[in-house]
């Protein structure tokens, strides 16, 4: 997992051939197990790394302004780079979409991955052929030698590499490539890449694969349904993902699909249509009929695909909130986490059973962190201070929690990333970390990092005419199946129904223009719509003088909040009586499964 340097290259190589199967599934241990021994012994990886990290940035516009070239130690790093926010390094990401050489890396980026900003403005980030082929595509192979390695375990095999079993991999998708407009480099999501870019890029067998090709113009619930009617006859062993959101998207897609899906596989069509990589399937047509009749017509992905033993997904913060979810539609099946990976940089991989917690990714960049209960850890905002102090992974404490500073080979350095860890004890010598948030209050069920200002614009711009002066309001999210979040405001309640029903269309619609990721998890149904629940003017100050005078509080402690962590200011307004009753339908929720939305 060593980095290595290489010299840049400018755009991405054609599509390679995958592998055979057996060279893949050695691929994949021989990375396991080399990560494995990287984690016993961390120190000269890590040191390989930033000396890299140098000699990709170094000489480029932000190393000159930065003086980079002298910086030969962390400390040295440390006093040359401030900690950045994304607004810091925006500049240089402009010019380089530009298509201009040096100006983040020496590796010239051949594509920009999009991911929403905390303030809803879209961020770009930076993705070059040497970053691919040394680290995140490397990282891969080493991630997936354990799923492999646990699929052999169940089947008794000695060697994992002698069999490669079928898998449905919904951690990304291929999608047609689109050139950047006016002349920039392509822009897309990591999860929806058009094609590897080299040998050292990730291929596994299923890379061509009908069911990984997108189609065009496809939707979400059609793009699911396609995966399942393409592998219905298929061994598959396990199901991966990023969030289990997607797999509960997939379980339900086949319940509500059962009937239409057994047409398909007598008839040799996907959709009623005739389809290239589709033939009648009769046996798997019988055999899901008869589980029809026996579930009344729910069948479950067990039922499909009977020898399913794994299922990979996150699994902390608000991803746990799936589990109990999960082990409903997947009832025995063993469960792995994904690594923890952004659109800016791999964080941890998991190399062992652990439920939620990875070793660090040493080998993909260098990590600072800051102590959460540290003394200048934000300075009152959502952001780090440019010279923050920071320590290095050797010098964290288990049990503590750390706010993560990343530097990548893609151009971020000290990047303040704003997700925090809690050290889970280690793995060799190596820290072990659980994400458990976004720092700041920022809430998320799927993915889609909903943040104060962003529900105080949607639902300002939305504001209905009868509700004069600037009334009181917060979203709060609710569990259910699908989440969603419900939006109280005061004033509200004489409003009628038709008008509430608007106001909550409006501000979902408003939400959808300002972060794309809960446009996309709206669109694929696993969010809810915004509900909109009508209280009294001022039942927000009478709620907490009670929720004050119960916990001895001072007044001065307590600041209204747009965007709530959980739902407890729900239930305290339900439980005084200060809801107007029937336009909330989302409580009828019961409370095991009200659970609060975790901030991710």
């Amino acid at each position: 997992m060593a980095a290595l340097a290489a010299p840049a290259v400018n755009s991405a190589a054609p599509s390679p051939t995958p592998c055979s199967c057996h060279a893949f599934g050695l691929r994949t241990q021989h990375a396991l197990q080399s990560l494995r021994k990287v984690f016993a012994n961390p120190g000269p990886v890590a040191r390989n790394v930033f000396e890299d990290i140098l000699d990709q940035c170094a000489d480029t516009e932000f190393g000159r302004a930065h003086a980079l070239h002298r910086v030969r130690t962390v400390d040295e790093w440390r006093r040359a780079v401030p900690i950045q926010q994304y607004e810091d390094v925006e500049p240089y990401i402009r010019r380089a979409r530009q298509g201009l050489p040096a100006v983040l890396t020496r590796s010239r980026p051949y594509a920009f991955l999009k991911t929403s900003g905390s303030s809803g403005t879209p961020k770009h980030i930076p993705t070059t052929r040497h970053w691919r082929d040394h680290y995140r595509g490397p990282a891969l192979y080493a991630q997936w030698g354990l799923y492999f390695e646990a699929l052999a375990e169940a089947d008794a095999l000695s060697a994992p590499a002698a069999h490669i079993p079928q898998v449905l991999d919904l951690s990304w998708e291929r999608t047609p490539g689109r050139p950047g407009p006016d002349g920039e480099q392509p822009v897309y999501s990591i999860s929806n890449r058009p094609a590897a870019v080299g040998s050292r890029d990730w291929l596994p067998p299923w890379y061509d694969e009908p069911w990984l090709l997108a189609e065009p113009g496809e939707g979400w619930e059609a793009a699911l349904y396609r995966k399942l009617r393409l592998l219905a006859g298929s061994d598959v062993r396990a199901v991966v993902a990023l969030n289990p959101s997607k797999i509960i998207s997939l379980a339900e897609t086949l319940a509500g699909s059962g009937e239409r899906l057994v047409a398909d596989l007598r008839d040799g069509t996907l959709g009623g249509r005739p389809h290239p990589a589709v033939t009648p399937d009769r046996e798997t047509a019988d055999r899901l009929a008869a589980v029809l009749e026996a579930t009344g017509g729910v069948p479950g992905l067990t039922d499909l695909w009977p020898r399913l033993d794994l299922a990979v997904a996150w699994n902390s913060a608000s991803a746990a909130l799936y589990r109990d979810w999960l082990a409903e539609v997947l009832p025995g099946v063993r469960r792995l986490p994904f690594s923890t990976t952004g659109t800016e940089g791999i964080v941890t991989l998991p190399v062992d059973g652990h439920a939620s917690a990875g070793p660090l990714a040493v080998g993909q960049g260098v990590y600072e962190f800051v102590p959460v209960d540290g003394p200048r850890a934000s300075e009152g905002s959502d952001s780090l201070a440019p010279d923050a102090e920071t320590v290095l992974f050797d010098e964290l404490e288990s049990g503590r929690e750390y706010r993560l500073v990343m530097s990548q080979a893609n151009g971020l350095l000290r990047y303040d990333v704003g997700d925090v860890y809690r050290v889970a004890g280690h793995y060799g010598a190596t820290p072990r970390l659980e994400f458990t948030g976004r720092a700041g209050f920022r809430a998320s069920f799927t993915g889609e990092k909903l943040t104060e200002t962003q529900v105080h614009e949607a639902v300002v711009s939305s504001l209905p005419e009868g509700l004069g002066g600037r009334p009181l309001f917060t979203c709060v999210p609710v569990w259910g199946a699908p989440p969603r979040y419900h939006v109280i405001i005061e004033g509200a309640a004489d409003l009628g129904p038709s008008t509430l029903e608007n106001f909550a269309q409006d501000i979902d619609s408003a939400l959808r223009r300002i972060n794309i990721e809960y446009g996309e998890k709206r669109a694929s149904r696993r969010l809810g719509r915004i509900e909109v629940v009508a209280t009294e003017w001022g039942a927000f100050a009478r709620a907490s003088e009670e929720r004050l005078r119960a916990r001895g509080t001072s007044s001065n402690q307590v600041k209204h909040h747009w965007l709530q962590r959980d739902r407890e200011v729900l239930d305290a307004l339900t439980e005084r009586g200060l809801l107007r009753a029937g336009t909330a339908p989302g409580l009828r929720l019961t409370a095991a499964s009200a659970e609060a939305g975790a901030v991710r």
